[in-house]
């Protein structure tokens, strides 16, 4: 669905990844952690082309079952393109086995797109000596040029309005062959200027994380989910590319990608990889030999715009800019504990965190709301995700419960005397809440969840049934669809195996997005919401994450205390 969706990708549908910031003392030693991630691409695209990946298995829930693959084979060389009602894909050919076609990255830099090839037909693959000199020319020369105009921003926009401004720019040859080696390139490389310190400076909640010259990260999150901005990175950007590697010259370093391909594992995995491949590798500080060898320099990107090309492009720049503005979006690192307590109470952690969302939601608005978090359908051929529904009847009672005062509590002048909900009655709440939410998230990951199935079966009625002479069957247009479907929680869990972290914006204008990554010892919240809405603040959310949090794990601890 992600293809029907015409608003802005940045922010609405476009994650963002941190990764553990780099100690940058030079430019070489910038173009140096480039060209080892570019070196472990080529390396992972060699090993799509010879069809050799691995099969993955599931590790649980009915162990071993083989897991559908697509998703690896969507993420190099793939590009999203604006369409007028519908939005469309580009995806490489594969190629024959043996066959080693010329594969080429796009590099931007200050907002100049240069298109540096990287594997020919003649000479083969290029090494990491010639991928670090081809970068230290990019960033030798792009700070050497006047500003380009900012037609990366032109992504940014409303899906209609890019698909018109991309025809426009097609009439032009030049242009037309620009967004041709953009679209299928290997894959895009954003070489940033850091955003300032004070960029959306706040309170930071929680433990104190990533940090790079001097900005928290918050700061660096929202560098790879949006660039900062038109007057910052907005338009070193193509936000219809699947892989948009960042990095900046502070050390801040991450990843924006294009939802629609593939889920955040495939993603992850992937990125992993390419800086597990960087971090093995000694640092060194020896220019390239490749500086001066025969390779001709990378070739930079030239548009021709008319005036209503440079209006288009003023408007997509405001656009986003009030997008950012209205962003409401904080790292929030819970630091009482993480999944090695969590497991301690026999409890999965994405069971335990998704419980502990609904508590800190019904603090702060008395009531729960429909819930999305994704689950993995890969055990199908060509699956992507269901929705788990976390918001139960079951999950309802044990938040109750556990918001209601006790003892000692004071409401208005009067200090409580009594205990509405005993322990052991929150105790068996709180057992029933953790069973219905297993069930629920094993009945998705098996196929038995409810939302792609009625999807389905809405998108195909909405094929034979266009007009008011044949309707959509009233299941799909009555108002308790429309609430069931609006989702003012969106929640996934996106683990990793290094201290990176992936965020992402709300999906409706009073939602919170809540991204959540478990570590032994700590929770990573990405939490996101908009200023716009009257309903909504992150910094209450991690304030009540944080009470909830807390609670728990003294709730818990209380009969594994009694027991002993």
């Amino acid at each position: 669905m992600y293809l029907g969706n015409p608003a802005p990708l940045p922010i609405n549908s476009n994650p963002g990844m941190v990764f553990p910031p780099r100690k940058f003392t030079t430019v070489l030693d910038v173009s140096r952690f480039a060209a080892r991630l570019l070196d472990a691409a080529l390396s992972h695209k060699a090993v799509l082309d010879s069809r050799s990946l691995p099969t993955e298995r599931a590790t649980s829930r009915e162990p071993g079952q083989p897991l559908c693959m697509s998703q690896y084979y969507r993420l190099l060389g793939v590009c999203r393109i604006p369409g007028k009602l519908r939005d469309s894909q580009y995806i490489s050919s594969q190629p024959t086995v043996g066959e080693h076609p010329p594969e080429h990255v796009v590099v931007i830099c200050r907002s100049q797109f240069y298109c540096v090839p990287v594997q020919a037909a003649d000479r083969g693959r290029l090494n990491e000596d010639e991928l670090c000199a081809q970068l230290l020319h990019i960033l030798d020369d792009a700070p050497c040029l006047a500003s380009p105009p900012p037609v990366g921003l032109l992504t940014s926009w409303r899906r209609p309005k890019w698909w018109e401004a991309r025809e426009t720019l097609r009439k032009e040859e030049r242009n037309r062959r620009n967004l041709e080696l953009i679209e299928h390139a290997l894959l895009i490389l954003c070489l940033d200027e850091p955003l300032p310190t004070t960029f959306n400076l706040r309170v930071q909640r929680g433990m104190k994380g990533h940090t790079a010259g001097g900005r928290d990260e918050t700061n660096l999150a929202l560098q790879m989910l949006h660039g900062g901005g038109s007057v910052h990175n907005s338009a070193n950007r193509w936000f219809d590319k699947t892989i948009q590697l960042i990095i900046s010259g502070d050390g801040a370093c991450g990843l924006c990608y294009e939802h629609s391909p593939a889920e955040g594992v495939a993603v992850i995995q992937l990125v992993e990889q390419f800086l597990k491949h960087a971090e093995s590798l000694p640092p060194t500080s020896e220019v390239p030999a490749a500086c001066g060898s025969h390779l001709p320099p990378p070739e930079r990107l030239e548009w021709i715009l008319e005036t209503e090309d440079h209006k288009r492009i003023e408007e997509s720049a405001l656009q986003l800019d009030n997008l950012i503005k209205d962003l409401d979006f904080q790292i929030y690192r819970y630091g009482g504990y993480g999944k090695e307590f969590i497991k301690s109470c026999h409890v999965s952690p994405d069971v335990y965190i998704q419980l502990a969302l609904q508590l800190a939601y019904y603090k702060l608005n008395g009531r729960l709301t429909a819930t999305y978090e994704s689950a993995s359908t890969r055990r199908f051929l060509l699956g992507r995700v269901d929705c788990i529904r976390s918001a139960t009847p079951e999950a309802l009672e044990w938040v109750a419960a556990m918001a209601q005062p006790k003892e000692g509590d004071e409401l208005g002048n009067k200090k409580v005397t009594f205990q509405l909900v005993s322990d052991e009655v929150k105790l068996e709440l709180w057992n029933n809440a953790v069973k219905e939410q297993t069930k629920e998230m094993v009945d998705n990951i098996l196929g038995q969840g409810i939302d792609i199935h009625l999807l389905g079966l809405r998108e195909a009625a909405k094929e034979t049934s266009p007009t008011a002479a044949s309707p959509l069957p009233e299941m799909f247009t009555d108002e308790s669809y429309r609430i069931a479907n609006r989702f003012l929680l969106s929640t996934s869990q996106v683990a990793t195996t290094t201290d990176s972290f992936m965020g992402y914006g709300p999906v409706d204008p009073d939602g919170y997005g809540a991204s959540y990554n478990p570590k032994p010892n700590s929770i990573v919240f990405c939490l996101s919401a908009f200023w716009s809405s009257e309903t909504t603040s992150t910094t209450r959310f991690a304030q009540a994450l944080e009470e909830s949090l807390n609670s728990m794990q003294t709730f818990l601890a209380k009969p594994r205390q009694n027991s002993n």
